[in-house]
């Protein structure tokens, strides 16, 4: 039996599933000392076979958190 389509009860937005795991490969890059723990290792070689997660998503999420730290900076 067919379930009908139905709609969410909020809209997709910008934090798409591609973009948070893009975000977090991009705070991989950000840190490369996580990489030496085993549990992070695993998630990034994951993420990394994942296709949805395209390099330019993740340099999408490297500016972007780039630009966050920068804008806290200027805050303080």
């Amino acid at each position: 039996m067919e379930r009908p389509a139905t709609l969410p009860d909020h809209p997709r937005g910008y934090f798409t599933a591609p973009w948070r795991k893009a975000r977090i490969c991009a705070r991989f890059i950000l840190r490369p000392e996580l990489m030496e723990r085993a549990r992070y290792h695993r998630i990034a070689v994951a993420l990394a076979q994942d296709p949805s997660v395209t390099n330019r998503l993740i340099d999408q999420a490297v500016a972007h958190l780039k630009g966050e730290t920068h804008q806290r900076l200027l805050a303080t």
